[in-house]
């Protein structure tokens, strides 16, 4: 797997691409906090991947996640409101 260097607190897990491929999963908010101490505000989270060249590893890039707590939530309205969701 390919870590990303500086940002190891911000690791919550590992995930798998539909390709299968097993990858590390940062905390995308965890990351920003970290890059905005490092590099200083106003670079954010995709334009720090974009400079680092993330998009050359395809598959084996890493996946940042924005956590939210009100998905849940957003996931249940949505399939009262009849859009359903994909299975």
């Amino acid at each position: 797997m390919i870590a990303i260097e500086g940002l190891d607190e911000a690791v919550i897990g590992t995930g798998l691409r539909t390709t299968g491929k097993e990858v590390l999963v940062y905390d995308a908010n965890k990351a920003q906090e970290i890059i905005d101490g490092y590099i200083g505000e106003g670079m954010d989270v995709a334009e720090y991947l974009f400079e680092i060249g993330i998009d050359a590893l395809g598959d084996q890039a890493p996946v940042f996640v924005y956590l939210d707590e009100n998905a849940e939530d957003e996931l249940r309205r949505a399939r009262r409101e009849s859009y359903g969701a994909l299975h």
